[in-house]
């Protein structure tokens, strides 16, 4: 078959597939066999005959047929559903990007997807993959055979964090870890503990223990989450990449571009930091290093709201928290806004987050592992990462929001049982306007409503666990059997100015994503202040100066202030 031609176009439908992923992989709650699907269909490849790894094969009766790939009809069948919108990208594209994305919603570490495998028809002979009876010998033999190492062999064996055997397809039943849907190094831990009640341990994972080769990284990966999340990711690449080469495309070309102009730039920030051609006071570096580190816990709290939303399958109540902390905000008195102050008991009472103490003990979970964040950021962040999970569009996310203790009156939210003027009085009273009140009413895709927190019960979409713009194809249907319409969704309806944002949104899910991606991040940001376009690029400059100066500062001084609490001291 014809190699794809890796345009704008197709990379465009890489990234709408993508979505697609998200919304299949946490509605149906089927990350751990999609990604079995990648692996079986890229651990094929012989790297001395150059047959078989990710060509799209798998999906052949034949090789379907293969003891190793029982259940994965099942994956392939998932996938066909993303195939039938997307006919332009390959199978062996659409399952290696499966696995990533697979990855990605449980909260592992982001896998590096470059598209353009071409697909085949022609599958390899049977017994190429790992026999789960086996020991080591055996492991080395199959994954030397594609060309990997002992270290990959480790490493991807850590993805057993995810999902279970199943007896009626292995021969084996059970959990590798506690928490079966979330990608984390607890597969490593547990190796460590031997044998545990109710969790499953194979000869071949034995085998990590008893191999010599293989024990420094089982024990490294125990210890050390984030080491284990950089060799994984740089494993299931190569993994993914077996048998192909990719293509130097324009997009290659840029990226490669845009990290020369990025480390020219930092040399230029070295150099006129350290001539003293920029005038950079110790303080402010160490702020601007303060920065980073924080921006560096948001990554790994994004990772782990990824798990948790993902694990427990609350990203509608996720998405609602970040709502109502943010939706108090008055433009005119600068009160309220997204500051944590949802957590406080008082607010939490006010009868429209009924329900929501739900989502802020969920969301202690992340801070104990990332005390340093503020509550502000990491409920807006929980919304970003709700929206993205379940198949929504990318939301930009700023950091930097401080907590208050101080909460606004009750009666600042918006009240199902109003209309079109009610809805203009509370979101005009935040800053936003009719675009923004119709676009975020779009985020009732997701969830339901609860009898006993609203007074209203039902979905208001088909599909309440994933995130596209069937709210308002939906909504202009009119009566549905079992689907919700409050008066504030028929308000939208029934007022002209708003009536033809439903319309387009209904007609164009591109529009809809674009123009919500948009609301939300104002939501967001409703009194909170982000650093300048042209602060984010100074900042970008410094980083690499911050370190070097630090570093000789931290030479030439007994004195190392606490990075967290300088950035505190400069931005409040």
């Amino acid at each position: 078959m014809a190699e794809p031609v890796v345009d704008a176009q197709y990379l465009k439908e890489i990234e709408k597939a993508r979505r697609d992923l998200r919304a299949l992989i946490s509605n149906r709650n089927c990350a751990p066999i999609m990604l079995r699907l990648a692996w079986h269909d890229a651990g094929t490849y012989n790297a001395e005959t150059k047959t078989g790894g990710a060509t799209g094969s798998i999906r052949n009766e034949h090789e379907l047929s293969h003891g190793a790939n029982s259940g994965l009809k099942i994956a392939v069948n998932f996938c066909e559903e993303v195939k039938a919108k997307h006919p332009r990208i390959t199978y062996a594209d659409l399952y290696q990007l499966a696995g990533v994305v697979a990855v990605e919603v449980t909260g592992g570490p982001t896998v590096g997807f470059v598209p353009g495998r071409k697909d085949s028809l022609e599958s390899p002979e049977e017994g190429r993959l790992p026999d789960a009876k086996k020991g080591a010998p055996h492991l080395k033999d199959i994954f030397y055979r594609m060309g990997l190492s002992d270290k990959d062999i480790v490493a991807l064996s850590g993805a057993h964090t995810l999902g279970r055997a199943h007896p009626e397809r292995s021969g084996f039943d059970g959990p590798w870890t506690k928490e079966p849907l979330k990608f984390d190094n607890s597969y490593f831990v547990e190796l460590l503990k031997g044998e545990s009640e109710g969790l499953l341990k194979l000869p071949t994972d034995k085998a990590l223990l008893d191999d010599p080769a293989f024990r420094p990284y089982v024990e490294l990966y125990a210890k050390d989450e984030d080491a284990f999340f950089t060799d994984y990711a740089a494993s299931q690449k190569k993994l993914s990449e077996l048998g192909f080469t990719p293509p130097s495309s324009s997009v290659k070309e840029a990226e490669k571009t845009s990290v020369v102009v990025a480390q020219s730039a930092v040399g230029v920030a070295i150099a006129a930091a350290v001539k003293g051609c920029i005038p950079v006071p110790m303080a402010a570096l160490w702020s601007a290093k303060a920065r980073q580190l924080y921006q560096q816990e948001i990554e790994k709290a994004r990772q782990d709201l990824r798990a948790l939303i993902y694990s427990k399958n609350c990203a509608p109540i996720m998405l609602r928290l970040a709502w109502h902390d943010a939706g108090t905000y008055d433009a005119k008195t600068k009160t309220g806004g997204p500051n944590g102050s949802i957590r406080n008991e008082e607010e939490l009472k006010h009868s429209a987050n009924n329900g929501l103490k739900i989502a802020v003990d969920l969301c202690e979970e992340v801070k104990a592992k990332h005390p340093k964040i503020t509550y502000a950021d990491l409920y807006q962040l929980a919304g970003v990462v709700a929206v993205e999970v379940t198949g929504g569009p990318p939301i930009d996310f700023i950091p930097g929001r401080k907590d208050s203790k101080q909460s606004p009156p009750e009666g600042r939210l918006p009240d199902a049982k109003l209309g079109a003027s009610h809805l203009r009085d509370t979101f005009h009273r935040m800053g936003l306007d009719d675009q923004d009140i119709v676009a975020l009413s779009g985020g009732h895709t997701l969830g339901r409503a609860h009898l006993e927190r609203s007074g209203f019960d039902g979905p208001w979409t088909k599909e309440p666990a994933k995130f596209d713009n069937s709210y308002f194809v939906e909504l202009l249907k009119g009566k549905s059997q079992g689907l919700l319409k409050l008066p504030t969704d028929k308000a939208l309806v029934e007022d002209p100015e708003f009536h033809q944002y439903v319309e387009l949104y209904a007609n164009d899910k591109d529009a809809f994503f674009r123009d919500y991606a948009v609301s939300h991040k104002k939501l967001s940001e409703l009194g909170f202040s982000p650093p300048s376009s042209g602060q984010k690029v100074g900042l970008a400059l410094s980083i690499a100066a911050v370190l070097v100066l630090a570093f000789v500062w931290d030479q030439l001084t007994d004195i190392s202030p606490d990075p967290y609490l300088l950035w505190k001291q400069y931005n409040n």
